[in-house]
Parts: C-alpha cells; sequence; structure tokens
C-alpha cells in the first residue's frame, strides 16, 4: 500500500533518538523519538511551512502536525476536518506544547516569547492548548485515541528545590510532583470506531483470568469487549489495556475478579459522567486501587500511564488513584460490593522504601492529619505572625452564631437545634417579629438584639457582629440547616490559625429534590472592625479580604453542607419576597450605581420574575460592559464574571440574536474563568449551529465539573445526565448512532424523569428504522410522567406514520390540552392543525 502523507508543521529537533529514563513514554512504554511512531520506510516527506488548506476532497492514510498552536485554527475544527480527510484506518501523528512544561514557565517568568516559537503562536495568548482540551478535541473529532505520549525535559533541567518552593507558597501544580513535567505531548490517533466499552483484565494467573472472562461473558453488552493486559508487571499490563482498549469507557478488573451483571450495570449508567466505583456507606472499596474502577477512556489518558519503573503494584497504583482524584472529578461511589482480588506484593524487600518515597513525593499537597479538609495557606511571614498570635491560644476557639430574622417560628427551631452543637454563643438580631420568633431564640438561650427592619440586610448583620464575642463568627438564616457531622467539622475547621474563613456549601431544597448549590462564606475569623455590605444580597467577603490579608489569612473551603428551605415558591409567596427585593435592589443601586455584583445579581433576580425578560437583558449587558471596562485582570479577578457573560448570551439567544449571543461566549470563554453553566450555553448553540465537534467538546467541559460546588449556581443536570444526553444528540445529528445509544441509555439510567434523553432515544430508533422501539420508549415514559407534552407530541407523529390514527388523535388531543395549559399557543396550535389533517 502506498501511504499518502500530509504534514503540517515541523519542528527543529523534535524527532531526536533520547536514550534511558529520558525516552517519550505513553500507554505503550518508551519510544525512540517521532520517527518510530511510523514505520522508518515510510518517512513523511518534509514540507516547508505554509498555509494549512484542510477543505479539499483527497483523503490521506497518514497525516502529520507538529508543534500545533492555536495560531493555525481552532483545534476542535481542525481536527473534524482532518478525520473528515483520513481514510479509514488511517493515523493522525499530533505533536504539540505542555502549558506546564519548564519552558512555558520560562516564558511567563520572562514575559515574552520563546525564540524558537512558530511565528504567529503568541497572536493570542489568552488562548491555550492544554491537554484535557486536545483530548477532548480527538474524541469530538469521531478518531480513536491510542496513546498519549509525554515528552520528558532534558534531565536536571531545573532540579527539584523549584517544585518544592512552588508548592510551599500555595500553588498546586500537580505535573511537577513527579519531576520537571514533559516538554510537550505526542498523540498517535486512528480513524477506527471505538466501540461502547472495555474491560481491561491485569494481574491473575490464566486460571484467575478464564474465571473472570467467564463472568463477563454471561453479561457483557455486544458493544462491550475484554482486553487482556500484557506485561511483567501489573501496571505495565494495565497500561497496554489501556492502549489497545477501544472503549469509550474502561472497567479495570484484576485477574480472578468474579463481577455481577448488576455492578456492572450500576457502574455502566454512571461511568460516561466521570469515574465510578463500588464502595459502602461513603468508603470506597479497593481505595488506593484502580480495581473495580470504571471512567471514560479519556480520563485515564488525562491522568496519563500508571508507573512502571516501580517494583510494587501496590505502591504505583496508590501513586495513580491519588493524581486521578487531583485532577478528575471525584470518585463517585455505588452502594454494592464487587469481589476482586487485592493486588500482589511483588518486591516486599522494596516496599518500606517505595512507600516512603510516595508519602515524601505527595507530603507538599496532603492536608495535615488534625485538619483533613482544612484550607492550604501559603506559608508567609504574615501567616506566621498571625499563627502565632491567635486570640485562643492555649484554649479552643469560641464560635459565635449571628442570626438575623423575622417572623421565622416556621424554621427557627430546627435551625437552632442542628447548630447549637457548633457554637458557644447565639446572636439573634430580630427586626419586628410579631409571631413566636423570639420567644424560640430565648429558649435555645439566644442573646436577642432588636433592630427595627429598615430595607437593609446589611445593618441588623453588622449589628450582630458588633455584639459576638466569640473568635469565629458562623453566619445562618433561620430557613438554613446544618446537615449531620457539621458541628463537629466546624469545631475542628476553626483550630486553623492560618484561615480567615471558610466557604460553605448550600444547597437549596424543593419539593422534589435540592439542588447541587453554591459555595458562600459564612464561617469567618471574628476581626475587629469586619462589617456586612449592600442593602441586599450583602457581602462579608470584601471586609475579610481588607483586613485579613495584610495579615497572611486566606479564605478557604469546606466540606460543612447547609440545607436552605427558603426558596420554594409558597415560601417566597408568603413573604413577598419579589417585591421588596426589587425595592432593595433599586436602593443599592443608587448609593452604589457602578457596582458590577448589585447588577448581576439584580439583572439575574429580573430574569425569574415574569415579563421582566427585557428588563433583566438590560441591566446584565451593563453588568457586562462594566466588567469588560474595568482593568484586563478584573475578568478572571470575579468569580461570577463566567456567569454574567452566560446569562447575557442566554438572553442574547431567547431573542434571537444568535449573533450577539456567540460574540458573548467567544469573549468570555477566551477572557473569563469559564463555569459550567457558560460552557453549556457554548455547546447549545453550537449543537443548534450543526457544529458538532464544538458541542461535543464543550459538553465534555461540563462533565469535567461533576460533583464540584461553585460560588455561582451551576444548572440543574448539566454536569450529568444532560451533557450526556446532549453528546448523544451531536452523535445523532453526525449519523454516528452506536456511539450515541450507550450515552443515552446512561442518561436515562442517572435520571428517567429527563424528557429530552427519552425523546433523542425515541428519535434514534426511529433512524434506525426500529419503530417498536420507538414507540416503546415512549410509552414508557408516559406511563410514569403522563403530563409529558413533549413525548405526546412525539408519539403521535409516530403514531400517524404507522397508519395507527385513531390512537395518534387521541393521544395528539392529550397534548394539545398540556400545551395549552403551559400557555405554549403556538406549539397547541401546530398540533391542532396536524390533527384535524388526520
Amino acid at each position: 500500500m502506498v501511504w499518502k502523507r500530509w504534514t503540517v508543521v515541523v519542528r527543529a529537533g523534535k524527532g531526536m533518538t533520547q536514550t534511558g529514563e529520558s525516552l517519550p513514554r505513553g500507554f505503550l512504554g518508551p519510544v525512540r523519538g517521532w520517527g518510530s511512531l511510523v514505520p522508518a520506510a515510510q518517512r513523511p516527506l518534509r514540507l516547508p511551512r505554509r498555509a494549512v488548506a484542510l477543505d479539499g476532497e483527497s483523503t490521506f492514510d497518514l497525516v502529520e502536525i507538529s508543534a500545533w498552536t492555536e495560531s493555525l485554527g481552532r483545534i476542535e475544527a481542525t481536527l473534524a476536518k482532518l478525520a473528515h480527510r483520513l481514510e479509514a484506518g488511517g493515523t493522525l501523528l499530533l505533536d504539540f506544547d505542555n502549558l506546564q512544561c519548564a519552558r512555558m514557565l520560562r516564558l511567563v517568568v520572562d514575559g515574552r516569547p520563546g525564540q524558537f516559537d512558530p511565528a504567529g503562536s503568541n497572536d493570542d495568548p489568552s488562548v491555550f492548548l492544554p491537554l484535557r482540551r486536545v483530548l477532548a478535541a480527538v474524541a469530538a473529532s469521531g478518531l480513536w485515541l491510542e496513546d498519549v505520549l509525554a515528552v520528558p525535559p532534558p534531565l536536571g533541567q531545573l532540579g527539584d528545590e523549584l517544585p518544592r518552593a512552588l508548592f510551599a507558597n500555595g500553588l498546586m501544580p500537580l505535573e511537577w510532583l513527579h519531576g520537571t513535567p514533559p516538554t510537550r505531548y505526542w498523540l498517535v490517533a486512528r480513524k477506527v470506531k471505538p466501540i461502547a466499552g472495555s474491560v481491561l483484565v491485569a494481574g491473575g494467573d490464566a486460571a484467575a483470568r478464564a474465571r473472570t472472562a467467564a463472568s463477563l461473558r454471561s453479561f457483557l453488552p455486544n458493544d462491550w469487549e475484554v482486553v487482556f493486559g500484557e506485561g511483567i508487571r501489573e501496571c505495565a499490563q494495565w497500561n497496554r489495556a489501556v492502549s489497545t482498549a477501544r472503549g469509550e469507557v474502561v472497567w479495570f478488573l484484576r485477574g480472578g475478579a468474579e463481577p455481577t451483571e448488576a455492578a456492572f450495570v450500576a457502574l455502566a449508567a454512571r461511568a460516561g459522567v466521570g469515574p465510578v466505583a463500588p464502595g459502602r456507606d461513603g468508603v470506597r472499596q479497593f481505595a488506593g486501587d484502580v480495581a473495580g474502577l470504571m471512567l471514560p477512556r479519556i480520563d485515564v489518558q488525562l491522568v496519563g500511564p500508571m508507573a512502571e519503573a516501580v517494583a510494587n503494584s501496590q505502591v504505583a497504583l496508590e501513586d495513580w488513584t491519588m493524581l486521578a482524584e487531583a485532577k478528575l472529578a471525584a470518585v463517585q461511589l455505588v452502594d454494592l460490593a464487587c469481589a476482586c482480588p487485592p493486588p500482589s506484593l511483588e518486591a516486599p524487600e522494596r516496599f518500606a522504601a517505595e512507600s516512603q518515597e510516595l508519602v515524601a513525593r505527595w507530603a507538599p499537597i496532603e492536608p495535615a492529619p488534625a485538619a483533613p479538609a482544612r484550607a492550604k495557606a501559603p506559608t508567609t511571614d504574615a501567616a506566621s505572625a498571625a499563627a502565632a498570635d491567635v486570640p485562643w491560644a492555649g484554649r479552643a476557639p469560641r464560635i459565635s452564631l449571628c442570626m438575623i430574622a423575622k417572623n421565622e417560628e416556621r424554621f427557627l427551631p430546627e435551625c437552632l437545634a442542628r447548630a447549637k452543637a457548633a457554637v458557644d454563643e447565639i446572636v439573634f438580631v430580630d427586626t419586628g417579629s410579631t409571631d413566636r420568633t423570639v420567644a424560640i431564640a430565648e429558649s435555645f438561650g439566644a442573646k436577642v438584639l432588636h433592630s427595627p427592619w429598615n430595607d437593609d440586610f446589611s445593618a441588623p448583620r453588622n449589628v450582630g457582629l458588633q455584639a459576638a464575642t466569640g473568635d469565629w463568627i458562623l453566619v445562618l438564616d433561620a430557613d438554613e440547616f446544618l446537615q449531620p457531622g457539621a458541628c463537629e467539622r466546624i469545631r475542628d475547621l476553626v483550630q486553623a490559625p492560618e484561615v480567615l474563613g471558610y466557604h460553605l456549601h448550600f444547597v437549596n431544597v424543593y419539593g422534589n429534590g435540592k439542588t447541587l448549590g453554591v459555595m458562600m462564606v459564612r464561617l469567618f475569623r471574628n476581626l475587629p472592625g469586619i462589617a456586612y455590605e449592600n442593602v441586599i444580597h450583602e457581602q462579608v467577603t470584601p471586609s475579610l479580604q481588607r483586613l485579613g490579608g495584610p495579615r497572611g489569612l486566606v479564605l478557604g473551603s469546606c466540606d460543612v453542607e447547609v440545607e436552605h428551605h427558603g426558596y420554594t415558591d409558597a415560601v417566597m409567596d408568603s413573604r413577598g419576597k419579589i417585591e421588596r427585593n426589587e425595592r432593595l435592589f433599586r436602593k443599592q443601586l443608587e448609593r452604589t450605581p457602578e457596582d458590577v455584583y448589585v447588577h448581576y445579581k439584580y439583572g439575574d433576580f429580573l430574569r425569574r420574575v415574569p415579563g421582566r425578560a427585557v428588563d433583566a437583558r438590560k441591566w446584565l449587558d451593563r453588568c457586562l460592559e462594566l466588567i469588560l471596562a474595568g482593568p484586563p485582570s478584573l475578568p478572571r479577578g470575579l468569580p461570577y464574571a463566567g456567569e454574567v457573560a452566560a446569562l447575557c448570551a442566554l438572553e442574547a439567544a431567547r431573542a434571537g440574536e444568535h449573533d450577539r449571543a456567540h460574540e458573548v461566549l467567544d469573549v468570555a470563554l477566551r477572557r473569563f474563568i469559564p463555569t459550567p453553566n457558560l460552557h453549556y450555553l457554548a455547546a447549545s448553540l453550537a449543537l443548534a449551529s450543526d457544529r458538532t465537534d464544538d458541542a461535543i467538546a464543550h459538553y465534555r467541559c461540563c462533565l469535567a465539573f461533576r460533583g464540584q460546588v461553585l460560588v455561582v449556581p451551576i444548572q440543574e443536570g448539566i454536569t450529568g445526565h444532560v451533557s450526556l444526553a446532549g453528546i448523544a444528540q451531536a452523535w445523532i445529528q453526525r449519523g454516528e448512532f452506536a456511539r450515541a445509544l450507550p450515552l443515552l441509555e446512561q442518561a436515562i439510567a442517572l435520571e428517567p424523569s429527563y424528557e429530552v434523553a427519552q425523546l433523542a432515544l425515541s428519535r434514534l430508533w426511529l433512524q434506525r428504522g426500529d419503530n417498536t422501539r420507538a414507540v416503546q420508549v415512549l410509552t414508557t415514559f408516559l406511563a410514569a410522567h403522563p403530563d409529558s407534552a413533549g413525548a405526546c407530541q412525539q408519539l403521535t407523529l409516530i403514531l400517524q406514520r404507522l397508519g395507527e390514527t385513531a390512537a395518534a388523535k387521541r393521544i395528539g388531543r392529550h397534548a394539545v390540552q398540556l400545551l395549552e395549559a403551559r400557555s405554549l399557543a403556538h406549539e397547541a396550535a401546530a398540533m391542532t392543525k396536524l390533527l384535524a389533517a388526520m
């Protein structure tokens, strides 16, 4: 066969031969250089650097891209076009810089581009190519990624002192844990159809592996495969299995494991979102081991190969799982047991020494045993002085609970009962209650103060702060309840002398469940002069940072969870919050007309008020203008800037101004700290524009936030089942039904009530010519959710196509009733017209 080649760019020295530990290394092991990725007899022709034309019709067996930079085009669009130009079975070789390499660090410190950088590669320095993004782009292009190779730096380039200094100053360069990180990455991708999943089996003798294979054969679906790793040590076997696996999801099992169908189904339903593993009561069954773990293969490639030079697999696996937990979303535990043997101890005489090396390697970022989840603070002279001068030296810190309330007899008893063990005093500021609120507070021993309500939330808050005598202050509202274990955790957290305050995890409870929630600063040091600001959406953080910053104190996050019960519709209506909040926003804007945060919160508030969409958009657009008009560092200094942009783009899209929406998203994704909501909106618009590669990339970015809680709310489901269904819809648009099916099944398993996924699954079967399954999906869904207008509409159309006119009319009339009840007049009229034509 004559290989047709296309080389886009060539970097001098890239293909050099290296020796020993300095060899480029991937899941397949070390390679001698770039040239060894292609047989020597098929070395490509070297072409001069020139503009790259991607829109031709000729196809190629091999495409090489060297020294790729963003100036050559967006990686997502480029790889999608190159995948189209590759012949079946063709190979793509991609070379690009590692953003965390020592050379990149030198460029940042020097403030200049490197002398060997390709011309134009720094045209837009705000757009980078992190490994995660490139891996997502390869996956979105439809190619199968065989291997990711890390090209090591020259030996002794920076030594060991720099990484230690970085960690000591509060930075978290995970790539430096194992020494100076690679200078660049080489990716090997092929035009081969991926499958749903792969079971990777390593360790165990032939008999043990046979038992595992027999168990798997009894239930494994046809679109899954079993891959047995080859190699001397277990970690080498896992690595080779990863490189060979064609599944989009992988399941690690050790030879001798006897998995069950129930375990497979439970894990597979969640693994498309991120790592899942068996566990009980919040404890992972195989801690420090990959056995039992199921996760996207792209996540494994992001973490990198397991260390093969370590003599004992137990140590290497512990190291890899810690790195995976740091780089990926938190492992979701599924309440089940999975029979799997432990790793063997290959070199007992080296186990102690290798274990000590592991502990020393991770020591810079592992929390102190006394406070397992304590925020990490930089070690500065100011922080050391603050730690030595705490007011509670020689005793336990005292905590004051500060509250304001009016007519809260419904919630207050539960709030105080749950919080009393966490605090030493309760300072309760009443703003004019006429019910039993004050009596309830006094029954818990509260110091009750009275502050008449004056349309200002900060004023009574500050009355409480001034009366508090504790070393720390916990702030709760009456409808906020500490969850089990929170009191003990709070007592532990306040021991940290270097911490200024903590973000607590607040979740909103509704009638049918609760949201992922947000992080808010509600536990903080009682420093002289602290005060809340703003009459609505009052904030204490600016005051804390002004007072604590010079002392070297830092804000941290913690795992204390608080349930908020005050946002149900009934509670909102009974309190008249809508009218009151509008009045307070207007009052605050008169005081601070250019306040970015107030503009954001007011615009977001108006979005939720019926009939105020135009006003909401005006305030949000003005907020975005203020952010962009500020100093260049402002957009990344505001944690909610990405959310402002997402809301502006959303309102523009709803108004039919899609160009404006794309413009806002483009600016935000380059200049702001991206949020899941920002990526989700970008994905939705890309999908609507048939830019499926971009849609898949952005949906995958949403999935990367799984399990995270931010200071801005995350739309429900977009870090899980919603984005899985979105990726599936993109594959359906590209005709890749086999890749879409398992994703839809996973989305539905995670959230059976998600209508979008159910409709997409029905359409998928319809497009594959299976009318029976298409109807069955909808009828099953309607049995559980009879008020689904979308399912009724779609079922009506399918039944009409099948000639089932009477059934179609019956379902269609029900659909019209549902649409009219939701004031969807246009859709109801269209369905009525269809029924009349039957």
